[in-house]
């Protein structure tokens, strides 16, 4: 018998009892199900189950269930093809695919505009576009002087919410709790103290899936101008780190920043979003204070500035007494304007 895929399994399975003479009121009985049910069922208004599917390979045995539940999965796929099609029919793709970024995000996939489309809706968790500002109203970024782009970041939190969910084992059964994250924070300075910089971030997410929380790190989406974001995810709180600068210490910094968030300012089901532009947003700049101290506390580094000695040699002796990479030093000079943006950038592990 062809198979046609846009015909719903149930009426192929209807055609196959036709020919073995088998009633609907004998497959109710056989599988123990009312007839009720075997009538939807045949007439392509449920689902195919695996329960039915294997009972089906015991009066049909030379079908094997799995023939049955890959038809059923194929006929599902065509359904919400066709479903995407007619919903998405009322919108220009070409103009949803430029804003939405669907050459960046879907790159290599070769997928057409209207799979693009689906799996874009998918990614921000909405039915349609149209009702994609009103969702992300909380996104604010009037602040920027050459434009932030909200789709960017809504995008970029979306991915980082799929790449959450593979940690989900790791995370579940382990309850968050400040006092067990201060505990540990020694801990974050220690892996922080490995220049091997994917190594590190391997360990940081270990650490934190251990004290029940996700972390992901995952490179911006173009024109997002997101450092790092701290939310909520699966009732545990998740650190999301865009990775936007290579380098050890702008990666690390990000992270101690999210973590002084957590520390400090986090509310279930509250977003907050760093961005690369500093702001006078006074939680913002309590994460910097956390961040800058929790690599080198502040009236070590108010002795270290006070002699004015900011050679290579009196660096690296400063940074390893501090136990932390000579770069992380190097970075809090240079933003603090003790020595130029462009001296000693050799000292940063990238």
């Amino acid at each position: 018998m062809d198979i046609n895929y846009m015909v719903a399994t149930g009426v192929i399975i209807k055609e196959y009892l036709e020919e073995k003479n088998i009633t609907q009121k004998e497959l109710s009985k056989i599988l123990g199900i009312s007839e009720q049910y075997v009538s939807d069922l045949l007439n392509g208004k449920r689902e195919l189950s695996e329960d039915i599917a294997l009972g089906l390979e015991k009066i049909l045995p030379e079908i094997p269930a799995s023939y049955w539940l890959n038809l059923e999965s194929k006929y599902r796929d065509f359904i919400a093809r066709k479903n995407d099609e007619s919903r998405l029919g009322n919108y220009n793709l070409e103009e949803i695919a430029k804003r939405f970024k669907f050459s960046e995000v879907f790159k290599g996939l070769n997928w057409d505009l209207a799979k693009q489309a689906s799996e874009m809706l998918k990614i921000l968790k909405i039915n349609t576009f149209d009702v994609f500002d009103s969702a992300y109203s909380n996104l604010q970024v009037d602040f920027f002087e050459d434009g932030g782009e909200k789709e960017a970041i809504a995008i970029w939190l979306g991915l980082c919410e799929e790449e959450a969910d593979l940690q989900s084992e790791d995370v579940e059964g382990k309850d968050y709790s400040c006092e067990k994250l201060e505990d540990k924070l020694h801990l974050f300075k220690k892996i922080a103290y490995n220049d091997n910089l994917d190594n590190t971030l391997k360990s940081c997410k270990k650490l934190c899936n251990q004290l029940g929380i996700y972390f992901v790190q995952l490179e911006a989406i173009s024109n997002s101008k997101v450092r790092g974001a701290l939310v909520t995810y699966n009732n545990h709180p998740a650190i999301f780190i865009s990775r936007r600068f290579k380098s050890h210490d702008h990666v690390w910094f990000a992270i101690a920043h999210e973590l002084g968030h957590l520390l400090k300012h986090y509310k279930t089901n509250d977003l907050i979003i760093s961005y690369e532009e500093e702001t006078l947003d006074t939680k913002e700049e309590e994460a910097n204070e956390f961040a800058r101290n929790f690599f080198i506390p502040q009236s070590d580094y108010d002795k270290f500035v006070e002699k004015g000695d900011f050679s290579s040699r009196t660096i690296e002796k400063f940074s390893a007494k501090n136990r932390i990479l000579s770069g992380i030093l190097v970075a809090r000079l240079q933003h603090d304007g003790y020595i130029a943006m462009s001296r000693m950038n050799y000292k940063k592990s990238r």
